[in-house]
């Protein structure tokens, strides 16, 4: 590396966003979001954490831009303990510069920041350097659908007959009796905070939720209380109909774990109210899992007889149908390494992200997007 090198945080070196929405645009395959100036700023510099600073970390060489790392920081909870965290969204180093250390220079600068590190999404060339500078590797985030119209989905899934067997099998389960209120998300606050004891996550307070969920530029998230016999559980999820197919992602169910069965009972009854054909929730931790699976729900990383679209805009069914997940503790590696104990779900990472097209198609009416 030359001696012009610069490797810091884009406010600390006066990188401004237009230059790295321009970056996205020239050298990532796809147009993404991010490209889009009022989605950049939601994501980068209205995040609580970051207090509206771009906190992307930027290789400069002679102020020309060779590589970006995504951020937003994050507070963690690593073994009852907080940490400073950061989730790793999107990374690219241009290809003329690819070779000349720039993505070592971005992880030994982002290791020397911060606790805790997670990103998803890790490419087959950039897993070798996540694993050179420490970190573990989850070749598959599980992931776990739950079928109701297995016609309409058919054109975007793979549906052996083991599959056709089991969503018959589990089509009327019964459920625990349980009492569900709408409530504003940050209102959800007190179950994530209950978790932080007993699971490592990101922190899930008032106001990372009111930016998370309520500020969202383009999507639509609803978010319930839900009640068994226990202190409650949490639910935030979105609806999405896309190519014929009502589809319901689950955002986050975090809370009592003796009241799982109570959401779930509540899940299914909001699924067949709305009329959705499948729903689907991403979740590291079979301590809240194992719930989704008693009841019927396949497992992705498990369940080689059923496949689904992994993306719906437009609508791909990919192998494997989940993304995949890095992660790194300073001081703490074995704690972090009990995924058992890892709440990571499509809330965290950037997971639930527009393509660039949906964004300006929901979010563009009349203001420069």
């Amino acid at each position: 590396m030359s001696s012009s090198i610069q490797v810091d945080n884009a406010a600390e070196l006066g990188v401004d966003a237009e230059a790295i929405q321009a970056f996205f645009a020239e050298h990532w395959k796809r147009r993404i979001a991010l490209e889009v100036p009022s989605f950049y700023r939601w994501q980068f510099t209205q995040a609580p954490a970051n207090a509206g600073l771009d906190r992307c970390c930027v290789v400069l060489d002679d102020r020309e831009i060779l590589g970006v790392m995504g951020l937003n920081e994050r507070p963690f909870q690593l073994g009852g303990s907080a940490r400073s965290g950061a989730e790793l969204t999107t990374w690219i180093v241009k290809e003329g510069a690819q070779g000349r250390g720039v993505g070592k220079q971005i992880l030994s600068y982002l290791q020397g920041q911060y606790d805790v590190l997670l990103g998803m999404g890790i490419t087959a060339a950039a897993l070798p350097l996540y694993r050179s500078r420490g970190f573990a590797y989850l070749r598959q985030i599980p992931r776990f659908v739950r079928v109701f119209d297995a016609g309409a989905i058919g054109p975007y899934a793979r549906i052996d007959r083991l599959a056709e067997i089991l969503i018959a099998r589990h089509r009327d389960p019964s459920f625990p009796a349980y009492r569900a209120e709408s409530r504003p998300v940050p209102d959800l606050a007190p179950n994530a905070e209950r978790m932080q004891a007993g699971f490592n996550l990101f922190v899930r307070d008032v106001e990372h939720l009111r930016w998370r969920y309520q500020e969202h530029p383009v999507f639509s998230y609803r978010a319930f209380q839900i009640e068994g016999e226990g202190s409650g559980v949490g639910i935030v999820l979105r609806v999405d109909d896309v190519e014929g197919m009502r589809v319901v992602h689950i955002l986050d169910c975090f809370g009592d774990e003796g009241d799982m069965p109570a959401a779930l009972g509540f899940i299914e009854e909001f699924c067949r109210d709305e009329g959705a054909h499948v729903v689907d929730f991403y979740c590291t931790t079979p301590r809240i899992s194992r719930h989704f699976c008693y009841r019927g729900w396949f497992s992705v990383e498990n369940d080689e007889f059923f496949r689904f679209a992994h993306l719906f805009h437009p609508p791909e069914l990919r192998e494997p149908p989940t993304t995949s997940l890095a992660y790194w503790s300073r001081d703490e590696m074995p704690a972090l390494m009990d995924v058992g104990q890892m709440y990571v779900t499509k809330q965290d990472l950037d997971l639930d992200r527009p393509t660039a097209t949906t964004y300006e198609a929901r979010a563009g009416q009349g203001e420069a997007v």
